[in-house]
């Protein structure tokens, strides 16, 4: 499974791209602020639907003093079982449409049939951040875990836009008190069970790593006498181990005791949007006693047992985006995770702003091209 090309009109600060992209390992190198994780991006974007960065679609469109394009396009040419498959995102009217052979098709179906693991400094971090940052980091996860989960996180998001928009509602003064509890009543027998299947998806991939991440770990710190475990927090409480009606007689219990803070807060308090996830270093919670560098080394860990867990299920190695993380890393680390990336065969794309430090990958051919002004050429 291999990008062959990939075309870019008018999209971030590329008017038009067209890339031959080689098997094995590409880099791109550069100054930053000049392209690099826009081409990273554009990958993701195709391959998800989605960035990885805050985005609209309106600041993706190429735009240059008072020139701003009304649309893009990302166009790429991938093999995958000995067959070419050509995959497009465009933007029509202001929204974003994705085309498989020429089919329009939904963003799981691609994401689906050609996943990917990000890495990234964001990810790096999501120890010391907050517990959103961790939920991306699982969720990002789930998404290649569990063929449904796409569905799952649309439908939950959906439902919980609209519990949020009830609340509001009720805070502003639009809706009398009992309305807004008759229209809640009436969502969350859909709310509830949708979160309850997306922290079922979590615990599920969360419980199936466990060996995997243990043995990434002691790769990454070179021991073997390595203690670490996984909590899902809910309301304090470690729910790894909880079941569906579990997790469901939970969240709707808590509705009823949080009903008057939702109703004065406008936010929902209940749900998989509230929920946390603690990694635990010898018993101890990492984000208080662990240095920056094992918090790191943590989460590094978690990708590479999420690229072998993938592997070992569905017998294929997703595509994997570093976006400048072997810069974030401390030589040890770095040196590690090259080594154990020399190992999996599949198609790397790392940007990097600094070429002068080791990228041993072994007799996999490593391609360099130089990244400058929106334009990029090969070394």
């Amino acid at each position: 499974m291999r990008f062959q090309s990939v075309r870019l009109h008018n999209f971030r600060n590329y008017r038009e791209l067209s890339l031959e992209i080689p098997p094995g390992v590409v880099v791109f190198e550069g100054p930053n602020g000049n392209g690099k994780t826009n081409l990273i991006e554009a990958l993701f974007l195709l391959l998800r639907g989605d960035s990885f960065r805050p985005t609209s679609t309106q600041s993706l469109l190429f735009h240059r003093e008072n020139h701003v394009a009304s649309q893009f396009q990302i166009q790429a040419e991938l093999t995958h079982l000995d067959l070419t498959h050509e995959l497009r995102l465009y933007t029509s009217e202001g929204k974003r449409h994705l085309s498989w052979n020429g089919n329009r098709v939904p963003a799981e179906q691609v994401a689906r049939s050609f996943p990917l693991v990000l890495f990234s400094p964001e990810s790096l971090s999501a120890i010391k951040e907050g517990p959103e940052e961790r939920r991306k980091l699982l969720d990002d996860m789930v998404l290649t875990h569990t063929p449904a989960a796409f569905k799952i996180l649309r439908d939950f998001r959906r439902s919980l836009k609209t519990r949020n928009r009830i609340l509001r509602d009720f805070k502003r003064g639009v809706t009398p008190r009992s309305q807004t509890i008759d229209l809640l009543e009436s969502i969350d027998p859909l709310f509830l069970p949708l979160a309850t299947e997306l922290t079922m998806a979590r615990l599920t991939a969360l419980r199936s790593i466990q060996a995997d991440l243990e043995g990434a770990l002691q790769y990454v710190l070179e021991r073997k006498d390595v203690d670490i475990s996984v909590e899902y927090v809910i309301s304090s409480e470690n729910a790894l181990h909880w079941g569906r009606s579990d997790l469901l007689s939970a969240m709707h219990k808590r509705t009823v005791e949080l009903r008057e803070s939702e109703l004065s807060s406008g936010n929902s308090l209940v749900g998989p949007q509230k929920h946390d996830i603690r990694f635990l270093f010898a018993g101890k919670d990492s984000r208080f006693f662990c240095s920056q560098g094992q918090q790191r080394a943590l989460i590094l860990s978690f990708k590479m047992a999420q690229i072998l867990y993938h592997h070992r299920t569905y017998q294929v190695f997703p595509f994997l985006l570093l976006d400048d993380v072997l810069s974030e890393l401390d030589p040890i680390r770095r040196s590690n995770l090259i080594k154990f990336l020399k190992d999996i065969p599949a198609q790397i794309f790392l940007t990097t702003t600094d070429l002068s430090f080791s990228m041993d990958f072994g007799d996999r051919g490593i391609r360099v091209f130089h990244v400058e002004n929106g334009a990029v050429s090969a070394v």
